[in-house]
């Protein structure tokens, strides 16, 4: 069934999700894509996961769980029952099996050598199976977030006898636990899932969704109004105003917890002398970009740590928008041989993240920005892919970013985006190409405080030297904006921004 210009109703009990692109691979280890993550967090469990409206952890695929008084070993105490969407059992087995491929590049049914999280779980020393429910997570050292990282999606369960039998094209047949199984996929098309009716948690409310890929927002909004599509995501800010007073349309708002960013390649010229990094940061007026490319719906930034999560320096100091502050930094650069006038390529992606609405529009507004302080910018667009997989290698000098929480915790943010261990050509976050020895010793002390007073300290002192050193500018968290139609109820913006349809109800 193809949804568009012109379609038939949906199904009445299907749910249509429109959004503006596709995923990419579907097996968790190897993606970071959003819009895979959308998809995966219906299709997979993990061993503990966040409450349906809150960030409080909750048991998920472990009913329980203890940890020894050093903090090195972690029991968990699985469900009895649960099955895979091939029928096959959850056990201990299964989970070593998962969490082995994401922290073992050698294992044998590893496909891809580029885990992108695997730093996040690199702590995790040896996985075993106790008993057929019991699993026994050894840790190299105490690690504070140790249970939270292990709601992240990279740790979802597997069905290892699916990933046996489709092998290097797992991705294309996913298999878990999760309240959706995985039924087609015409790629940049449709991907269509079913409900699970064996479910632990009992067979969700609808009978299944269609993620609908449309680039242009201005077809989304259409196709929502016509009845084509039951929600609709990443829409411009002032197209959800205008939505928001029309009938049988619903915007759903909560405060995100993300952050878009101005990333600063640290390792190209002019971008490695930071007076020409803190000479941009000066002639961005970011009040002005909220209210031009956010319609008010955002708040600005001066960490990447959002403003919602514990540890974000609300009290640091911040550069304001001050363009003649900008031009003398640039005499200064200039005056000791950097070239004049300063040239640069701004990198931008075609579609809209849920950090960044409309891209385009924002790479305009800095270029203009930059202009007025005597800064030349090339814009240089590509399709979201390929877009963020230059700026890992390192191709840009600046590029438009963001991020979106994958755990309410810091670390998350800072040693993900800005730690020397994320540079690397396939799937490093560290786009900016920041190596600071302090800011990595204050991360990695970080991680393993278990004061969490301590914890904020520290991750305070990171904030301090980043600002300082200025590898980067962020620019705004937002809000994050969810259209549907009246016929949706129980779908519930989540604070992570989770996907997750397993209460959606459809009553058309």
């Amino acid at each position: 069934m193809l949804v568009g210009c012109g379609a038939p109703p949906p199904p009445s009990n299907i749910l249509i999700y429109g959004r503006g692109d596709d995923a990419d691979r579907l097996d968790p280890i190897q993606t970071d894509i959003g819009e895979s993550v959308k998809v995966m967090c219906n299709i997979y469990d993990t061993l503990v996961t966040f409450d349906d409206e809150t960030l409080d952890l909750v048991p998920s695929l472990a009913e329980s769980w203890t940890t020894s008084d050093d903090g090195l070993e972690w029991t968990f105490k699985l469900r009895e029952g649960v099955t895979f969407h091939d029928g096959t059992p959850l056990d201990a087995d299964a989970v070593v099996f998962s969490l082995e491929r994401l922290t073992k590049p050698d294992h044998p049914y590893v496909f891809d050598p580029v885990i992108p999280y695997a730093q996040s779980f690199e702590a995790i020393e040896s996985v075993t199976a106790v008993d057929p429910l019991t699993v026994k997570i050894r840790l190299k050292r105490p690690t504070a977030a140790f249970l939270t990282t292990m709601s992240m999606f990279p740790s979802s369960i597997v069905s290892p006898t699916a990933v046996k039998k489709y092998e290097v094209e797992f991705w294309k047949h996913p298999v878990g636990t999760g309240p959706f199984k995985f039924d087609s996929w015409n790629v940049n098309q449709q991907l269509t899932l079913l409900s699970f009716d064996d479910h632990w948690r009992g067979r969700p409310e609808i009978d299944g969704v269609i993620f609908l890929p449309v680039g242009e927002s201005a077809v989304r909004v259409k196709q929502l109004l016509r009845g084509e599509i039951d929600i609709a995501d990443n829409l411009p800010p002032a197209e959800i105003d205008s939505l928001d007073e029309k009938p049988g349309v619903v915007v759903q708002e909560k405060e995100g917890m993300n952050v878009a960013y101005l990333t600063m390649n640290n390792d190209k010229a002019p971008l490695d002398d930071q007076r020409i990094r803190e000479a941009i940061w000066y002639a961005i007026d970011r009040d002005q970009l909220i209210e031009s490319a956010y319609s008010g719906h955002a708040t600005k930034a001066k960490t990447l740590v959002p403003p919602t999560l514990w540890g974000s320096h609300a009290e640091m100091e911040d550069r304001e928008y001050n363009p003649e502050k900008a031009k003398q930094l640039l005499a200064e650069a200039a005056a000791d041989g950097v070239p004049t006038p300063v040239k640069v390529q701004l990198f931008v992606m075609t579609d809209p993240r849920p950090y960044m609405q409309q891209p385009r529009q924002t790479a305009i507004f800095i270029k203009d920005s930059l202009a007025k302080v005597g800064i030349e910018t090339e814009i240089v667009t590509n399709e979201n892919s390929q877009h963020f997989r230059r700026m890992t290698r390192g191709e840009h000098q600046l590029g438009l970013a963001g991020w979106s929480a994958d755990m309410p915790d810091p670390d998350n943010f800072l040693y993900t985006l800005l730690d020397p261990d994320n540079i690397n050509d396939v799937g490093g976050n560290n786009m900016s190409r920041y190596r600071s020895q302090k800011v990595h010793d204050l991360l990695a002390a970080a991680k393993t405080e278990m004061d969490h007073d301590k914890r904020v300290e520290l991750y305070h002192q990171a904030q301090e030297q980043i600002f300082a050193d200025a590898p980067l500018l962020p620019l705004v968290h937002t809000s994050v904006r969810n259209v549907q139609n009246q016929a949706v109820t129980g779908y519930l913006l989540h604070p992570s921004s989770l996907t997750r349809l397993r209460l959606t109800k459809l009553k058309r």
